[in-house]
């Protein structure tokens, strides 16, 4: 077994994206990331449940509710190629998870496909009231185990969360394919 640990983010990587999707559906791009910036963001921090958020969603949007909650459901997918290499890598290194998420919902996501079992640990950043790309949350996972790693290395479909990960020891794996992946990492 390596020293080394590889951090995954879920969304964009592990599942396919939702909330910008979502907002994409109802909103021009410009309105979208204002919007997903004004709701999401206190959401991944845990200042706002991920139901008051579907709720300011339907108000903004001028639809129900039920609908946003259907359409965020239906976004829902599963990258089925990183589940075996996410597998083969925790044969040889230490695999967590680190998500920006509401409460509950990346957990229930887990046991709801059975991928639990392909982390040590899992840490999402309403629980540690920090989000991504803030340096705080990758320094508390990676301190979080008692050994030192010769090498950590941050699985993340956002430019934006690897950008500035260099500069605390972090090797950032910019996720387009599982293939391009594997090779960064091995």
């Amino acid at each position: 077994m390596k020293n080394e640990l590889i951090i995954f983010d879920c969304f964009g990587v592990i599942f396919g994206e939702i909330a910008p999707k979502l907002f994409r559906k109802y909103f021009d791009d410009e309105k979208a990331a204002v919007l997903k910036e004004k709701y999401f963001v206190a959401v991944d921090l845990g200042e706002k449940t991920l139901d008051e958020t579907f709720n300011n969603l339907s108000l903004e949007a001028g639809i129900s509710k039920e609908q946003i909650i259907e359409d965020w459901k239906s976004l829902i997918k599963l990258n089925e190629e990183i589940v075996p290499a996410i597998e083969k890598l925790k044969e040889e290194y230490t695999v967590i998870l680190l998500s920006n998420a509401g409460l509950g919902f990346v957990e229930k996501l887990m046991k709801e496909y059975n991928l639990e079992r392909l982390f040590d640990k899992m840490f999402i950043s309403c629980n540690l009231k920090i989000a991504k790309p803030d340096p705080a949350i990758y320094l508390h996972c990676v301190n979080s185990f008692e050994n030192k790693f010769d090498k950590v290395y941050m699985v993340d479909d956002s430019i934006k969360n690897l950008e500035h990960l260099p500069e605390i020891g972090i090797t950032p794996v910019h996720f387009t394919s599982v293939e391009k992946m594997m090779n960064e990492i091995k």
